[in-house]
């Protein structure tokens, strides 16, 4: 058996923003859409049968949290939050999202990897460095095993860079694309140890959502 990877993206949130300077949650969980999103996968995965994991993970984050729980059943599996599996910690609420905007365009690709953008938050560097070895941790864990991760969009771009071992890391140059509630499948090869995108970015159980 080969080891095998989905990532899902969380469903649409409610994000409200918070007061510049300060370090209020702007994560308020699933909208409605969002909720549908992720009910429109359940419902998916549990017709097809697609996915037989071994495990489900996800980001302690609400976004992530709800709808690995809404998926949970469907899976026949309990959620396990990991804080490693959160969204990239920059700052930019406290910041200001403007003024962080401003700041991460005027750096250059390589300036971005280790700079700070607010005192006491990560910087992309030390983001794909906590991903990247959570997903070394998990991948060895479960060695020739399934396993889901609900996750965010700058995870899954962190866990590209991973598969396919080059690149800097997230949030320089291009990256792939991760709608809400969309899957990525990663396997090993057969006759390799390295790994293949089965496909990426499927949302195919959305088509007709309103």
């Amino acid at each position: 058996m080969r080891t095998s990877v989905y990532l899902i993206r969380h469903g649409a949130y409610d994000h409200r923003p918070s007061p510049e300077g300060t370090e209020a949650s702007c994560d308020f969980g699933l909208s409605e859409l969002g909720r549908r999103q992720a009910y429109a996968l359940a419902d998916r995965l549990v017709s097809t049968g697609e996915i037989r994991s071994d495990a489900l993970f996800c980001s302690t984050l609400p976004r992530a949290r709800q709808t690995a729980d809404i998926l949970a059943p469907a899976l026949g599996l309990a959620a396990v939050p990991l804080p490693e599996l959160c969204e990239w910690e920059s700052g930019n609420e406290v910041l200001g999202v403007d003024a962080f905007m401003r700041k991460f365009d005027e750096l250059d690709l390589s300036q971005r990897r280790t700079h700070r953008f607010c005192d006491g938050f990560e910087t992309i560097q030390e983001f794909t460095v906590r991903v990247q070895s959570k997903l070394r941790e998990l991948l060895s864990r479960f060695e020739g095993k399934t396993i889901v991760l609900v996750v965010h969009g700058g995870v899954v771009e962190a866990a590209f860079s991973y598969f396919l071992g080059f690149g800097p890391g997230p949030f320089e140059g291009g990256y792939p694309a991760a709608g809400h509630t969309s899957i990525t499948h990663w396997r090993q090869s057969t006759t390799r140890r390295e790994w293949v995108q089965e496909f990426a970015n499927d949302t195919h159980h959305l088509r007709g959502l309103a």
